[in-house]
């Protein structure tokens, strides 16, 4: 486990789906983690409700350019899926590989949130992603400043929230992050914030808010444009799953749950 007054960035676990947006966030997420410093766990999902659906009496598949219908059957589903994984396995690798970062690998079933999260407790950082992802309009290999700006920060001057000094300065100094917005619960946390972030040569924007919360993240960041949500992990993340699947799914952007 890890230390309680280590505030420097060991582990990354990241959720990565085989699709446009997921396959191309694997060579940004590989700098991330080499700017950090950082061990990097890839998290593959099987869909356990696809394969159910494919046993299914009525589930069907049509292929083209025939238009030849084939019954689906979840041992087709696990092949594909274990196919997709094994893909995304060799291009961490080969990433990792090229930028000198400790990788590894590893599937899971179930719902994917609940399966992550359940997976979350030996990682400083876990990032998710959402199902539809803005970098997926990127006809090229998405480059991490295209993904992160501007980043929105949770700052509340937790132990948590002061491990974010590490990820920021990273970021900033590597030149991908450009635009940084750091929600503060009042004046004190602000001030604290300004210190920790007082060497980075940024455009750093400041707004207070009244409570931290995951059920009213999206209300307090509404329509704002936002490239990377950085929010401190807060106890018995685990049974907050739906919460974190609105903020996915409402904000669509990435999600940073700092431990």
């Amino acid at each position: 486990m890890q230390n309680e007054n280590n505030t420097h960035i060991n582990r990354i676990l990241v959720s990565l789906d085989f699709d446009d947006y997921g396959a191309s966030f694997v060579e940004p997420l590989v700098s991330l983690a080499a700017q950090l410093k950082a061990d990097l766990c890839g998290l593959f999902i099987e869909n356990s409700d696809l394969q159910q659906v494919a046993d299914l009496p009525f589930s069907r598949e049509i292929t083209f350019p025939t238009a030849q219908i084939r019954q689906l059957n979840s041992d087709h589903i696990s092949r594909h899926l274990k196919q997709q994984a094994e893909t995304l396995r060799k291009m961490m690798r080969e990433f990792s590989r090229l930028a000198n970062v400790a990788c590894s690998f590893r599937t899971a079933k179930g719902p994917r949130i609940d399966s992550v999260l359940s997976e979350a407790y030996d990682f400083q950082l876990v990032l998710l992603l959402p199902e539809k992802f803005a970098a997926s309009k990127i006809k090229r290999p998405a480059q991490l400043d295209e993904i992160i700006n501007p980043t929105v920060l949770f700052y509340d001057d937790s132990r948590q929230a002061k491990k974010t000094t590490h990820i920021i300065k990273s970021l900033a100094n590597s030149g991908d992050l450009h635009q940084l917005k750091i929600l503060t619960l009042d004046h004190a946390s602000e001030i604290s914030a300004k210190q920790q972030f007082s060497s980075t040569n940024i455009k750093i924007e400041f707004q207070h808010f009244g409570s931290y919360k995951l059920s009213n993240i999206t209300s307090l960041i509404g329509g704002q444009k936002t490239g990377l949500l950085i929010l401190p992990l807060e106890k018995e993340l685990i049974n907050q799953s739906k919460e974190i699947k609105k903020i996915l799914d409402v904000l669509g952007c990435p999600l940073l749950l700092v431990r």
